[in-house]
């Protein structure tokens, strides 16, 4: 099991109390006023709150796992500690001076921005010549059609909530020692949104919206390579409260090509080529991969002799210009020979007579 619900070890059907059960643990066990090993605890307490920011609120949850189900993978950007914004729920774990050492501010429940979403693109080596076009379902939200966007179940209505009056807020009495002190939170009954649903539409859980998979269309510009991340900011999963949407990531994979292998924006292939043809030189076409290109091979050519043709590479992806295409060649050996061919290849083999002044010679 990978993602949040690995790193807070539940399943993906848990209920939302069992997730919370699972993230106080886990809280409790790798803070870093705790662990014996607080350097190596860090890391792993920074998830698990990244984890339960995500999964402990349920409209971020449904969005999460709509991604999931979509083939992507959804992260928030950057996530420190500072990000966290269920701060409350670990005032009883932690001491006051912990919180306000790892968080350095009180978590709020305004505006956040959306999760980051990740797809991997698989191309051929043709489309990252000349370029492609691909469709992602990216979740997004849309009112709710059960309810119209009231988040309430038939005959039930949204009224301000009775434990904040309707201000999103409360505040708590808190000691520390001798001291005594007042701190605004976000108020628990309604999750800081000022009112509370008087029986919860079934379909979108009292939020008024559910999120719903929109195509997402993405240019792969020509000369792309291999491993190559592309991305397209605000287009990635919807913001909390009116906050903006995270970016969209792409991950380019090019599978392999029978023919042309590739070194940047460089591409090499291998020709065979008859003895004869090495001997005497001469022109040969090759394929390309935008179409049909002369080759011209010097007398004497050489098995493994490397020959460059400039400018039927791969498009430069960081400037104008394409790279070369390097043409390795492959020298054919004759097979059985008539007797004639033997003569002939005989007669090739003896040494070639010396030049200038002296005496020919023979076998």
């Amino acid at each position: 099991m990978t993602g949040y619900y690995g790193t807070l070890g539940v399943a993906r059907n848990a209920t939302q109390g069992e997730i919370k059960v699972a993230f106080r643990k886990l809280a409790q066990q790798y803070h870093p006023d705790v662990s014996g090993d607080p350097e190596g605890s860090e890391g792993r307490f920074v998830r698990i709150l990244e984890a339960y920011e995500v999964l402990g609120d349920p409209e971020r949850r449904r969005s999460y796992d709509l991604s999931l189900e979509a083939g992507a993978a959804a992260g928030l950007r950057d996530f420190a500690m500072g990000d966290f914004s269920r701060v409350d729920e670990l005032e009883d774990l932690l001491a006051g001076e912990l919180i306000e050492t790892l968080f350095g501010r009180r978590g709020g429940r305004g505006p956040r921005q959306g999760a980051d979403l990740r797809f991997d693109a698989e191309l051929s080596l043709e489309e990252a010549f000349r370029g492609a076009i691909r469709e992602f379902p990216v979740p997004r939200s849309s009112r709710c059609d059960e309810c119209a966007g009231t988040g309430a179940a038939k005959g039930g209505t949204p009224r301000p909530c009775p434990v904040c009056s309707g201000l999103g807020q409360v505040k708590a009495l808190r000691a520390r020692g001798a001291s005594k002190f007042v701190m605004i939170e976000p108020c628990q009954r309604c999750s800081g949104k000022g009112e509370v649903i008087e029986g919860e539409c079934a379909a979108c859980g009292g939020t008024g919206s559910t999120p719903r998979p929109v195509p997402v269309r993405v240019l792969i510009p020509p000369g792309v390579g291999d491993g190559a991340e592309l991305r397209l900011p605000g287009e990635g999963g919807e913001g909390l409260r009116g906050g903006p949407r995270g970016d969209l990531y792409l991950v380019v994979r090019i599978r392999p090509h029978a023919r042309f292998g590739r070194d940047g924006a460089d591409l090499r292939c291998t020709q065979r080529i008859s003895f004869p043809l090495a001997a005497l030189g001469g022109r040969i076409r090759l394929e390309t991969l935008d179409g049909t290109a002369e080759l011209d091979l010097p007398a004497g050519t050489q098995d493994s002799t490397v020959l460059r043709l400039p400018g039927l590479g791969m498009p430069r992806g960081d400037g104008p210009g394409r790279g070369d295409l390097l043409v390795t060649v492959a020298v054919g050996v004759p097979g059985p020979q008539t007797e004639r061919q033997r003569a002939i290849l005989s007669e090739l083999d003896r040494p070639a007579p010396p030049t200038g002044r002296g005496r020919w010679w023979r076998r």
